[in-house]
């Protein structure tokens, strides 16, 4: 099979997975989306696979024929060389709800799944092009993407990695996890402005012609670590099915049976994975899409107007703070929509602020998703609830999701539902602390108390965040990172 990939723009070329890979983001400035039929996979064939190969298995099918081998290595180095526990990711109950623990990697992070595996994709990828350049990997970040993609390219030959982050909108723990990352290749800056500031400027750096001489004069070439990059998107759809197989494993549910998935969703990627994994063979009856107060996708998915004209909340699950949601560029795509008109939605967006999908895309939506939102105390009451009742101690962007699937549970209704955590609690401690302990401690204390509370171990990742040395201390305003970048090419 020609497994190809085209831009949601209609004018990004037909690169392979490889070359998609390196390329990051079409050229266009769309986002390079899948050419061909999803592969269905036999839920029988892959029960009881352990996780290294069941991501190779499922990683494979887009890529080259042939290229299996390279895909499997990959996935063992990624998942099967001491950056996870042997349970890769853990599925737990909470209640009347499953928990899908995607935060045991090194940074505490859901972005681990995709970030540990992307930097030997990339490498495998430069030897299967035959080029001998430098990638520079660029990354917005409201926090998890930032530590994760460093801590993933940290010391990789042949990349180097900027970071940018929105200056006070991330928490002092993922703060202080980037800004004292070590490696002869990492740069971090904080960036004036919030994380949408960030990722627009990020993705202005990719479109524009006078960075790319620079970097084609130096032998270095940009790409991304951001799920715009379908390299980092498709090792998310790995725990999808992981999740639906260690149930069915369990008991819980027959292979075949449906299954509803809640998601705490901020630039969409995640349930886009999930979305994909449908494509495949996965029996999920809906996606249950949890924001915060920033509630621009709960309000998209419950009326088809997507509208950024609004105010921009920081709130205690940072992460979720996030109006432009990159990855909705590819659901259109998926619901019908031609690059042509995925095109003029986005100029709209970026010229008008709001767009409106066509009445048969919003009817495909209403049919697979649902959605709903927490404000700041709902989420503070959730992690309370949560863990007085069951024992779960959930961290904020957690208990987006947990609260939103309460909002959901319909008496009566027997199909499991899987809650995909998406950090450990201390990556969040001062709100977690405040939640089950009723006190506000800095970040270094409320692990303390918090532990010394619950029993809940602290990552050891974590564990001396507070006190390691700081490292990168730059801070540029948006309009002056293709500048930062030109001048910091070494």
């Amino acid at each position: 099979m020609d497994n190809r990939f085209v831009s949601t723009r209609g004018h990004g070329g037909r690169p392979d997975l490889f070359e998609a890979i390196l390329q990051g983001i079409g050229t266009d400035g769309g986002l390079l989306t899948p050419d061909f039929p999803l592969a269905v996979q036999s839920l029988e064939s892959l029960q009881g696979l352990p996780y290294p190969r069941l991501a190779a298995t499922l990683i494979s099918t887009f890529a080259p024929a042939g290229s299996e081998a390279i895909i499997a290595e990959a996935c063992t180095r990624a998942y099967a060389s001491g950056a996870f526990p042997q349970e890769v990711v853990p599925v737990v109950p909470a209640g009347d709800v499953w928990v899908a623990e995607l935060f045991h990697g090194p940074t505490a992070a859901f972005k681990d799944m995709a970030l540990q595996l992307l930097p030997h994709l990339m490498t495998a990828s430069l030897r299967q092009c035959g080029d001998a350049r430098r990638a520079l990997i660029l990354a917005a970040t409201s926090g998890d993407t930032g530590k994760a993609a460093l801590a993933g390219f940290a010391d990789v030959e042949g990349t180097m990695i900027k970071v940018f982050y929105p200056q006070d909108g991330v928490s002092p723990v993922q703060q202080r996890q980037m800004t004292t990352q070590t490696g002869h290749n990492v740069d971090v800056v904080a960036v004036h402005g919030n994380f949408d500031d960030a990722q627009r400027a990020v993705k202005e750096a990719f479109a524009s012609p006078e960075l790319a001489q620079a970097c084609a004069d130096k032998g270095i070439f940009l790409t991304s670590a951001n799920s715009i990059n379908i390299g980092r998107l498709l090792p998310q759809i790995v725990y999808y099915f992981h999740a639906y197989l260690t149930l069915a494993a369990r008991g819980v549910l027959a292979l075949g049976d449906a299954i509803d998935f809640v998601v705490p969703s901020g630039n969409f990627g995640n349930c886009l994975a999930g979305v994909m994994a449908r494509r495949m063979g996965l029996p999920v009856r809906r996606f249950i899409v949890a924001s915060n107060r920033n509630k621009v996708l709960t309000d998209f998915f419950q009326t088809g107007c997507y509208d950024i004209r609004r105010p921009f909340h920081k709130t205690n699950a940072p992460a979720m703070d996030i109006l432009v949601s990159s990855n909705l560029e590819r659901l259109l795509c998926m619901l019908g929509g031609d690059a042509t008109q995925t095109s003029r939605l986005m100029q709209a967006l970026a010229t008008e602020g709001v767009y409106r999908i066509s009445d048969a895309q919003f009817q495909s939506l209403r049919s697979l998703f649902a959605a709903g939102w927490q404000d700041e105390q709902e989420v503070l009451d959730t992690i309370c609830r949560c863990y007085r009742a069951t024992g779960y101690l959930a961290d904020t962007h957690t208990a987006v999701a947990l609260g939103v699937a309460e909002q959901y549970r319909i008496k009566g209704d027997t199909t499991p539902t899987v809650v995909l955590s998406t950090a450990s609690p201390y990556k969040f401690p001062a709100s977690v602390c405040q939640a089950i302990l009723g006190k506000a401690l800095p970040d270094a204390e409320a692990m303390e108390a918090l532990h010394e509370a619950t029993g809940v171990p602290v990552p050891a990742c974590l564990a001396d965040v507070m006190t390691r040395p700081i490292l990168h201390t730059g801070i540029a305003d948006p309009a002056d990172i293709i500048n930062y970048i030109k001048e910091n090419l070494n």
